[in-house]
């Protein structure tokens, strides 16, 4: 059996690169052919229907990227495709998550979504923040819809904070820049009893194969990348059924599912199709690139009768 894992020719780091050689390992263990590609290496050709470099049709393709049409392309071959494109492109938008996770009747912290505008134009009227404000109230989060780690999510605890992320006065006046990367934001309810901690369920196929408590005495914010602190975590049966059904939700073979302590139960904050798994693995000694490889396996036997 061989395999293609695909991977960003834009961008590399450290961690993206640990991963991608943990599932290579993983799959030579098992005697799987795992063969490391770029994206940039097999383009989206409507005049083929093969990729040119391939030295044979692969069994499965692990997309460790968000160039969805790319996946999309390899699941109209008929290719297997973990995750599919369907999870990434869900899992990458947050406001995409959560209208998924609201179809399924999941506990979420309230969230609005910001109008849409284009990205030539911005956000011209800010009446909207105000009545955003009205129905969260103060505190609340502010997210960009694309992101990760942590990062792009902000904490205003008042009208002059909420403004000034838009590079405006109270009054809707420019006085600056935005801070905000993007147009397409999300503003959600704070979970004040969540703050500065949250849990983290590692979900392979049905199962819940490990999960990690993460906590900052810092930052509202729990996620290690930025400075928080990690420890084993048994989740009870309610927070595994909510994690599974949340990878569910989305459509996720594999994926991260971050929960927050509520008031009255566990909360869908986010669903990570690609979650990064090496702190998982040092803090719990779950290896997920092992759990992904045997679960692909046992896929692509099924499909072979």
């Amino acid at each position: 059996m061989q395999g293609v894992l695909i991977t960003n020719g834009f961008f590399w780091s450290t961690k993206f690169d640990e991963l991608a050689d943990m599932l290579v390992k993983s799959a030579k263990e098992r005697g799987v052919e795992l063969s490391k590609m770029e994206n940039t290496g097999c383009l989206v050709d409507t005049g083929l229907t093969v990729f040119p470099g391939f030295r044979e049709r692969p069994d499965f393709v692990i997309f460790w990227d968000k160039d969805v049409l790319l996946a999309r392309f390899f699941e109209d071959q008929g290719i297997p495709v973990f995750n599919s494109s369907h999870a990434i492109e869900t899992c990458d938008d947050k406001r995409k998550t959560h209208m998924a996770l609201m179809r399924h009747g999941l506990p979420t912290p309230r969230t609005i979504f910001a109008p849409m505008t284009y990205d030539n134009i911005g956000f011209t009227d800010h009446v909207f923040l105000n009545r955003v404000a009205d129905r969260l109230g103060y505190p609340f989060v502010v997210k960009e819809a694309f992101g990760s780690f942590g990062e792009q999510v902000h904490l205003v605890r008042n009208k002059s904070q909420l403004f000034e992320l838009f590079g405006l006065n109270t009054k809707g006046k420019k006085t600056g820049e935005s801070k905000l990367n993007s147009n397409r934001i999300l503003f959600q309810e704070f979970i004040a009893c969540s703050s500065g901690r949250d849990v983290r369920l590692q979900v392979v196929g049905s199962d819940v194969i490990g999960a990690m408590y993460r906590s900052s005495e810092k930052d509202f914010r729990a996620n290690v990348t930025i400075g928080g602190d990690m420890r084993p975590y048994e989740p009870d049966d309610d927070e595994v059924w909510l994690a599974k059904q949340a990878a569910h939700a989305v459509g996720a073979t594999f994926a991260g599912v971050d929960l927050l302590f509520g008031e009255e139960g566990m909360l869908v904050c986010e669903v990570n199709s690609n979650a990064h798994f090496k702190s998982l693995l040092q803090t719990t000694g779950v290896n997920t690139a092992d759990e992904i490889i045997n679960h692909i396996i046992k896929v692509c036997h099924w499909r072979r009768g």
